[in-house]
């Protein structure tokens, strides 16, 4: 019986593992990308930005997208918010990838 309790515990601790905060899994992030332009991606990601209490305030945030694989930059005036911006863009679809250049003031 605790056998079979210590392997379900692992394999709920692993597939947890596999969906947390900015982790992508690369089948699944090639499959959301088809279709959809660097165009539409970069567009996705920053009305995801403007809508965030957040990141809103900060109009400062540009957004470059290259083959699924976004680039954020310009300017914030904590951690936090730089940290919430990867995290909304890595949620959009058709991102692979996210590069985070944002200077904190």
């Amino acid at each position: 019986m605790k056998r079979r309790w210590t392997v379900a515990l692992l394999a709920l601790c692993g597939s947890a593992a596999c969906t947390a905060p900015g982790y992508r899994d690369p089948e699944e992030a090639a499959a959301n990308r088809r279709g959809l332009s660097d165009r539409t991606v970069e567009t996705r990601v920053r009305v995801v930005l403007g809508e965030d209490s957040e990141t809103a305030p900060f109009d400062s945030i540009r957004v470059r997208c290259t083959d699924g694989v976004v680039t954020l930059s310009g300017t914030v005036d904590r951690s936090g918010v730089r940290r919430r911006a990867q995290d909304l863009a890595a949620g959009c679809e058709g991102v692979v990838q996210v590069i985070n250049e944002i200077d904190v003031r």
